[in-house]
């Protein structure tokens, strides 16, 4: 996690996560708090497990989001995905584009969380986004994901052939 300057300015993630809240408040992610020798709370970067448990967790509790996301596939940091859609959200509202009817994205290679289009449907109610993947395995979690979510009507999961997509 990078808790640095260089975040947006918005990003609740600015701040330092607390995880003993997280931890009382959500079981399963609190099995993975850890305390060191001062008693301070701190998680295993390094497992993959802990990661994928803050994940969920990060997005069920900041955004009511909730999502599966498979073992061996990759376990997006929500912070940095956040700070993402908020530079967006910045580049959109400079070019006067955020007042726009919709917005319409493409999140190519949207991954088995479909993060990217999770956060900023939620956050942006009047986006929408079509989220591509190669993966079939990826593309269903995310489906799922779109589905548990009920944001159907705002995001379209497609399968696409291979990894090289023309746009004109």
């Amino acid at each position: 996690m990078a808790f640095n300057q260089f975040m947006h300015p918005r990003n609740i993630y600015r701040q330092k996560i607390n995880y003993d809240h997280l931890a009382q408040e959500y079981p399963e992610f609190g099995r993975h708090v850890c305390r060191d020798s001062k008693g301070k709370p701190h998680i295993d970067y390094n497992d993959i497990t802990v990661l994928r448990s803050l994940t969920k967790t990060l997005l069920k509790h900041d955004f009511h989001l909730d999502v599966q996301i498979p073992e061996q596939r990759l376990v997006p940091t929500v912070p940095m995905r956040l700070n993402y859609i908020l530079w967006i959200e910045d580049l959109l509202q400079y070019c006067r584009l955020s007042s726009a009817s919709i917005i319409q994205g493409i999140d190519i290679g949207t991954g088995s969380c479909s993060i990217f289009p999770l956060l900023a449907t939620i956050l942006n109610p009047d986006w929408r986004f079509v989220a591509t993947e190669i993966d079939s395995i990826n593309l269903d979690y995310a489906d799922k994901n779109v589905k548990n979510n009920n944001l159907q009507d705002k995001i379209i999961s497609e399968y696409i052939l291979s990894s090289f997509v023309l746009v004109f």
